[in-house]
């Protein structure tokens, strides 16, 4: 999934955001820190085994919406090329009748 660009080093266009992809991870390892933390204070009250579902419920909520942040490109396969709409213009104004006309007169 790398394109390549006019020196020849690869251009990876569709690899997940980086710093998205970093934050996902922190807020990850963090909320099943957490998580873990209050179940392990667990005295039989219920208090901390509700505070580490809530912990959990919400590491999940924020890791998917971080997730399809990060991973935007792939769902929009229209945005995946740059200038798509660069080719189809030149190929039009190459038909275009005052781009013809110009190149009759150079002709000449």
């Amino acid at each position: 999934m790398s394109m390549q660009s006019r020196g020849k080093v690869p251009h990876f266009t569709l690899r997940p955001h980086p710093v998205v992809s970093m934050v996902l991870i922190l807020v990850l390892i963090v909320g099943l820190l957490t998580a873990m933390s209050f179940f392990s204070k667990e005295d039989g009250t219920d208090v901390y085994r509700q505070k580490g579902v809530f912990t959990l419920f919400l590491t999940a909520v924020i890791t998917i919406c971080l997730s399809l942040v990060a991973t935007a490109k792939l769902w929009f396969t229209h945005l995946w090329k740059k200038n798509s709409t660069h080719d189809r213009h030149k190929k039009h104004s190459k038909h275009h009748p005052a781009i013809k006309e110009r190149e009759f007169h150079r002709e000449r």
